[in-house]
């Protein structure tokens, strides 16, 4: 698990793993469960409410939005 309190510097610019990947995006820990299972079964999706689908998809916004 990624450690989110670490500041994005030279030495972590470049990730070698997915943890710090998710760390340097900005991706929090239960966005990064639910990427983790989106891509293992991305028809998971639709069986969310409503709600929870727009949370998440205000959660994905929120870190495109740092690259900006």
């Amino acid at each position: 698990m990624p450690t989110y309190d670490k500041p994005w510097n030279e030495a972590t610019r470049e990730p070698t793993t997915k943890a710090e990947f998710y760390q340097i995006a900005g991706i929090t820990p239960e966005l990064e469960e639910f990427v983790d299972e989106f891509i293992k079964r991305p028809e998971m999706l639709e069986s969310l409410p409503l709600e929870r689908q727009h949370q998440i998809e205000a959660q994905m916004d929120a870190v495109l939005a740092l690259f900006n």
